[in-house]
């Protein structure tokens, strides 16, 4: 074998193994670590491990999606920080804690804003999506879906709430979300900033009387055994951004985006059904944990809503506050 030929052999095995490793290299398979603080039982959880399974399917392996549920990774502060900062690859976060990083939405914080579950999906759909985009995109994150987590309501021990002047006066727990805490010290009640990890204890040592969420959260986290009267006050539509780092995203193939794009939606509706459909029965279980439930008259609180406006508007900005005001509208 002459040397020229065997220096074109060893060449041509050379640009072969170097094709070959650059090409497994382009198909290696990716992990996308997905964090939420939902319990295992929440309907947020079902829906982040479908999307889970269905991009590591449908990518064929090529992208995997890793599921860190009941807050293993932080709190919803830490986990949006973490996403901005390219230190975490996805996360649930609600848009009271992404209104750090855009300050119009805090409009979406707004007290009594939809009527019902369908107005809340419109507007979310034609407006708030590409509208909160447009903010996070500086913080090099993307909104790829919304997950319901419903419609918030009002529990408290031995105190029965049938208006709004019932809450006067009590002491409750209000999560640190503008529209919330505006809307609970508009109608007199007396707020108390408490860590949700550390609301179940000061139930339960009543060092406060009542707390406000969802009723799918009250029953996932056993909130019903520190807690006897569950009052619909549906004052807020609480809704969480299915998050992802802008840049990760922006590394991943055409083809992948498009099936994570595909699966987050798939992901959301799987929330909506739950969440939306599934409200009822939930409110017939906690009754069986022995719950008295009522429902105030919505009327006795919107009329009191006026200084909680106010307050998001300031810090949404009029210009957002309208926007969003006139999508509502529009999806009414």
């Amino acid at each position: 074998m002459s040397r020229g030929f065997a220096k074109t052999v060893l060449a041509s095995a050379c640009a072969c193994v170097l094709s070959m490793t650059l090409a497994q290299g382009a198909y290696a398979a990716q992990t996308l670590r997905l964090a939420h603080t939902a319990a295992t039982s929440h309907a947020h959880h079902e829906a982040a491990t479908l999307f889970a399974k269905n991009v590591t399917e449908r990518t064929k392996g090529e992208v995997k999606v890793e599921v860190y549920p009941s807050g293993e990774l932080g709190d919803q502060p830490a986990l949006a920080e973490q996403v901005t900062m390219m230190a975490l690859d996805m996360a649930v976060v609600s848009l009271g804690n992404m209104a750090m990083y855009s300050k119009k939405l805090n409009a979406m914080t707004a007290p009594f804003l939809f009527a019902d579950y369908d107005q809340a999906h419109k507007t979310i759909d034609n407006f708030v999506m590409g509208w909160m985009n447009e903010g996070l995109k500086s913080h090099d994150s993307l909104g790829l879906s919304m997950f319901d987590y419903g419609f918030r309501q009002t529990t408290t021990k031995g105190v029965v709430i049938n208006s709004a002047e019932d809450l006067k006066g009590l002491k409750i727990r209000v999560p640190p979300s503008t529209g919330l805490l505006a809307a609970f010290d508009a109608v007199g009640a007396n707020t108390q900033k408490i860590a949700y990890s550390e609301l179940y204890t000061s139930l339960k040592q009543g060092v406060v009387v009542g707390q406000e969420n969802p009723v799918f959260t009250i029953l996932a986290d056993s909130l019903y055994e520190t807690q006897d009267q569950l009052a619909m006050t549906n004052h807020y539509f609480d809704c969480q951004v299915l998050l992802i780092n802008k840049t990760v995203f922006e590394g991943l193939t055409d083809e992948q985006q498009a099936i994570i794009k595909e699966e987050a939606v798939n992901a959301q509706n799987l929330t909506r059904e739950r969440i939306s459909q599934g409200e009822a029965a939930v409110v017939e279980e906690l009754k069986k944990h022995g719950m008295n439930v009522t429902y105030p008259a919505r009327d006795s609180f919107v009329k009191k809503m006026a200084p909680a406006y106010e307050k998001v508007a300031e810090l949404a900005g009029k210009d957002a506050m309208d926007e969003l005001l006139a999508a509502v509208k529009a999806a009414q």
